[in-house]
């Protein structure tokens, strides 16, 4: 048994060593594995129980849960890890169904950078932008403390979690505490009339603060002995514009209020950071 599972560990390292001439000469391939260590971050152990649970995971639902760990994204001609993720998983035609559904975990050890990417119809309904967030924010506290194998457990276990939830029609998007709820009108009428308000109560209050003053019928009312005496006030008012835009995203589907998920010109949701 040990002597396969070392096999298993030193095939993967040796398919994602040869990706880099593949990556150069434009061909495809098929990964055969939902975990892949080229970093050999885990025990071949380790790596035999992640790929059970992902693959179990990944057929019940019909969306792949993948995990690949490289040395350095740069090695593959990439310019940051999360172009990387996309052109792994487009090179190795991950993702299961005709709409190759799935989510890549990808870590790069060299300056700890970590892409979480999400492709396919199904994949972005239950990984939502903040769902994704709310999945790495968890797997992030194992990998700060360099437990690689509670990390890739917590993923697959969340990953498949938001899986089940979406299916039943339920997908992890931002909490209703976190949306007002309110219709776009009513929000409209707060952003342009409150500041409205505020304006017209300044003018009000400095309106009050002015002394009504007789106007003089001659100029010799303002002749002093000496010569010419002008005392001039003035009271300005600046007025701040503030211009409000909402930003839109490229596409987005499910949720509301803030919620979705945002797919970009490739197809992927999801995003990227240090871990």
């Amino acid at each position: 048994m040990k002597a396969k599972l070392c096999a298993l560990a030193l095939a993967l390292l040796l398919l994602l060593s040869l990706s880099v001439a593949a990556f150069a000469e434009g061909e495809n391939e098929t990964l055969e594995y939902y975990v892949s260590d080229a970093a050999g971050l885990l025990t071949a152990q380790q790596q035999q129980t992640l790929e059970a649970a992902a693959r179990a995971a990944s057929e019940k639902h019909g969306c792949g849960i993948y995990i690949i760990t490289i040395n350095d994204f740069r090695e593959f001609g990439f310019g940051n890890v999360s172009d990387c993720a996309e052109g792994f998983y487009n090179h190795y035609q991950m993702g299961l169904g005709n709409e190759r559904n799935g989510i890549l975990l990808l870590l790069s050890m060299n300056d700890r950078d970590y892409a979480l990417k999400a492709y396919g119809g199904g994949a972005h309904e239950a990984f939502t932008d903040y769902g994704s967030y709310r999945i790495s924010d968890s797997f992030i506290r194992y990998f700060r403390n360099n437990d690689w194998y509670g990390g890739f457990a917590d993923y697959i276990s969340n990953a498949e979690d938001f899986l089940t939830r979406a299916a039943a029609g339920n997908p992890v998007d931002v909490p209703q505490n976190e949306n007002t709820g309110l219709s776009s009108g009513v929000k409209t009428a707060m952003i342009v009339g409150i500041p409205a308000l505020i304006a017209f109560g300044s003018c009000e209050g400095m309106k009050r603060k002015m002394k009504p003053v007789k106007q003089a019928g001659f100029a010799d009312d303002y002749l002093l002995q000496g010569g010419i005496h002008l005392d001039v006030k003035k009271d300005v008012f600046v007025n701040r514009s503030v211009t409000r835009t909402v930003i839109r995203t490229e596409r987005s589907s499910g949720g509301g209020g803030g919620g979705g998920t945002t797919i970009n010109s490739g197809g992927f949701s999801g995003h990227s950071g240090k871990f």
